[in-house]
């Protein structure tokens, strides 16, 4: 995973926002310094969906989260493109992504994980915004 950092203004006031990429199940420590969690999953994989829910029930186990904010992210690419498709942190999908990437879903890249269902997990997860984002077509990728 990468780290990053990122100054965001929230009600004219600026924060620091400490990011670090994670990709696999989260431990102890992780789990008692993290302030929010950004699961991030592909459009185009049942595996990927079903990873981040066992994800997040991992992170629930180890600190509970009604004092964490969660967000849903499901991107629209080919698994492994830009990575591995379930994660959590942020920067995936990123500029430097390649730019040859396939980044929609086609017949030959079909939808698995239907807007309904992600927000019923996004909903199960409790204080949880939910995202679909596409990094070729800029769709919600400042968010």
């Amino acid at each position: 995973g990468g780290q990053f950092k990122r100054e965001v203004t929230v009600d004219g006031q600026s924060h620091l926002l400490l990011i670090r990429e994670e990709a696999g199940a989260p431990d102890a420590q992780f789990a008692s310094w993290a302030d929010a969690v950004i699961f991030v999953f592909s459009l185009e994989s049942e595996s990927s969906f079903e990873e981040v829910a066992q994800l997040h029930a991992l992170l629930s186990d180890l600190r509970g989260t009604g004092d964490v904010a969660l967000a849903l992210v499901g991107t629209q690419g080919e698994p492994g493109t830009r990575g591995d498709p379930v994660g959590m942190g942020a920067g995936w999908g990123t500029p430097s992504s390649p730019p040859d990437s396939p980044d929609k879903i086609s017949s030959s890249s079909p939808r698995a994980v239907e807007d309904a269902r992600a927000r019923a997990l996004c909903g199960d997860m409790r204080r949880c915004l939910y995202y679909e984002t596409c990094a070729t077509y800029g769709l919600n990728v400042d968010r």
